[in-house]
């Protein structure tokens, strides 16, 4: 039913995405990507937590790499960049109620390097319902 060619075609294929996947496994290895601190803590759900943050990375080579911030899945802020250089450091200002995404993208080509996330926990759920104080 096949001929031999169109075997060899899918081989070809499948050892062609298998290489790539193993060539972004392999560029994924070779940076180091932390964010610290990986969580805030806020008093009340639903409340803002502030923090300052710390986020270093080191890459084998020396790709034009930036780091973005993920808000969600459409809204991604660029907050800095660097060209040439095998490590970099950056601190940032941390406001938000949600759970925050930071990757590390490549300039060009805006290929995905490594992700972190820093998570907002709160100490008391939110309580809609108020408490009255009676005297008698």
């Amino acid at each position: 039913m096949y001929s031999s060619i169109s075997k060899g075609i899918a081989l070809l294929v499948l050892m062609m995405t298998g290489n790539a996947q193993a060539a972004n496994a392999e560029e994924k290895t070779q940076v180091s990507f932390s964010v610290q601190p990986q969580q805030c803590v806020t008093m009340r759900q639903g409340r803002d937590c502030f923090a300052t943050l710390k986020i270093q990375w080191q890459h084998a080579l020396a790709p034009a790499l930036c780091l973005y911030q993920m808000t969600n899945e459409q809204t991604h802020k660029q907050l800095k960049c660097w060209s040439n250089s095998s490590q970099g450091k950056a601190v940032i200002e941390f406001e938000s109620s949600e759970n925050i995404h930071y990757q590390l993208r490549s300039f060009e080509g805006d290929k995905l390097i490594a992700e972190a996330e820093v998570v907002v926990s709160w100490l008391h759920k939110n309580n809609t319902r108020r408490r009255r104080w009676r005297l008698f």
